[in-house]
């Protein structure tokens, strides 16, 4: 992890008429670390991720990536620079292939228009050659490879999740934001995507991570983001935010367990 800043967001703010979703929330996520942002129900969380992203317009404050400011783009522009999500609803199309659902990730990095399609052009062939290439890279780099054309539906739930991420991958994504991504999974599914998600960050990219079960979050994350009632409450290691008073009487409790070895700490 460096000490770059790679995105930011300063007072970002998202109003629905009096409720204020998200307010003048500034958080850093630097270059190569995986960030965990926690907090109760309806925090304001997943909005946060919907203001990064560009599906809701910011009502104040600004989303900077790279240094430069973004608020102002289409979601289809954010994920072309190369910050992509999934969703805390698992968003795949259930009776397409496991492949044509990672496929359909490169919409944003190939120029096939309609009649391109319809008359199977030169252009057409080209992105449909990429994306079939990449798109196995990709599923073989996930553990899919093997289940390329099975039907998304049929996949048990822990790998449906990971081919949501796979799809995401397709945008060669600097930032990739997971919304509670172990939701539902069995502890064996947890750990295996726990494991999925270092690889991924040792890859290269930087993660921001949404999660609700405490145990996955505070032992994968570098730091903690905690968000309550819409605004940023704390912020820290997971050390630092277990021990915080405000954070322990608003969210987490007691008896959380940090695994210092998965970072070579000592206790």
């Amino acid at each position: 992890m460096s000490d770059t800043v790679i995105l930011e967001t300063r007072k970002a703010s998202k109003h629905f008429g009096g409720l204020k979703a998200v307010n003048e929330v500034t958080m850093q996520v630097r270059q190569g670390e995986i960030l965990g942002i926690i907090g109760p129900n309806g925090a304001g969380k997943t909005t946060f991720f919907n203001l990064i992203t560009a599906t809701y317009r910011l009502t104040s404050g600004q989303v900077l990536f790279e240094g430069k400011d973004i608020s102002h783009l289409t979601a289809e522009k954010v994920a072309r620079l190369g910050i992509a999500r999934t969703f805390q609803n698992i968003k795949l199309f259930k009776f397409l292939s496991v492949l044509e659902n990672v496929k359909v990730g490169f919409h944003t990095r190939t120029k096939t228009g309609l009649f391109d399609s319809i008359l199977h052009t030169g252009r057409y062939k080209r992105d449909e050659a990429l994306a079939n290439q990449e798109g196995m890279a990709i599923l073989e780099r996930v553990g899919l490879g093997d289940r390329a054309g099975l039907m998304a539906g049929n996949l048990p739930y822990g790998l449906q999740r990971r081919l949501e991420i796979a799809r995401a991958l397709a945008l060669s994504p600097k930032v990739l934001l997971l919304d509670e991504p172990a939701a539902g999974m069995n502890p064996s599914e947890t750990a295996d995507l726990m494991e999925f998600i270092r690889q991924l960050n040792r890859d290269g990219i930087t993660i921001v991570v949404i999660e609700h079960d405490m145990k996955f979050v505070m032992n994968l994350c570098d730091r903690i983001v905690v968000i309550n009632y819409g605004q940023k409450l704390a912020e820290g290691t997971p050390a630092e935010v277990t021990s915080n008073p405000q954070v322990i009487e608003a969210y987490l409790g007691t008896g959380l367990t940090i695994d210092r070895r998965r970072k070579g700490e000592t206790a």
